[in-house]
């Protein structure tokens, strides 16, 4: 089953619900109407821009002016589609699909869902009739592991989904490492891990014990 509002995309996009939103066939190999350059023609300019970058530079360095200037021109027409010169073919300016697909529409149902919690909560906190509802409570309880998974799937789709891209048509991520060490990076890991862990623990004792403790009683004075 699936819910469609036409022409929504369009008009999230650029304000107007007439306008045309490109597909993935459409990003790749091109659409002649809509003025939209196929990827393989992409990448021979961004490979052009790459290699008239490096001439600049070495052109620079052995002081041939001229040289250095029509590098230069050839890299500022080129430059739009720098990154694309990282590219070995098309298909690797397509982004995991399927999992940003799944990933977004978790993320969308939770957070409608939780909308849901939030308008019952506030019906039941005005008609004070939150008392006894154990189904609510527990309920409550199970939103909260479920905030941090549409968190995470929020990570997925902006992580995933800009793929192959750090920088927009200008650095992809293959060209973005980085000179950090596998080390550091499982180190820093175990230590985020450890420190979480530890102050998990931590909270859950402080709750369950207050729990154990139950409500305050209020003191009564007579006089």
């Amino acid at each position: 089953m699936k819910i469609e509002i036409p022409n929504f995309l369009s008009y999230m996009a650029f304000l107007d619900a007439k306008a045309f939103v490109p597909g993935i066939k459409d990003l790749i190999h091109g659409n002649p109407e809509q003025d939209i350059m196929p990827v393989t023609a992409k990448i021979e300019k961004g490979r052009v821009a790459v290699s008239s970058l490096k001439s600049y530079k070495d052109a620079r360095k052995a002081g041939n002016t001229a040289a250095a200037d029509s590098s230069l021109a050839l890299f500022t027409a080129n430059y739009p589609w720098f990154g694309y010169g990282f590219l070995q073919n098309e298909h690797e300016a397509i982004p995991p699909i399927q999992l940003t697909f799944y990933a977004f529409r978790i993320m969308v149902g939770l957070g409608f869902l939780f909308v849901l919690l939030f308008a019952i909560t506030l019906y039941l906190v005005l008609k004070n009739k939150t008392e006894n509802k154990r189904w609510f409570y527990l309920s409550a309880i199970f939103m909260i592991p479920l905030a941090y998974l549409a968190s995470q799937m929020g990570w997925i789709v902006a992580e995933v989904g800009r793929q192959p891209w750090v920088i927009q048509d200008l650095m992809p991520t293959s060209a973005a490492v980085s000179q950090i060490t596998t080390s550091s990076v499982k180190l820093t890991f175990f230590l985020f891990a450890i420190t979480f862990t530890i102050l998990l623990i931590a909270e859950i004792r402080i709750m369950v014990k207050q729990i154990h403790k139950g409500p305050r009683k209020e003191e009564t004075h007579h006089v």
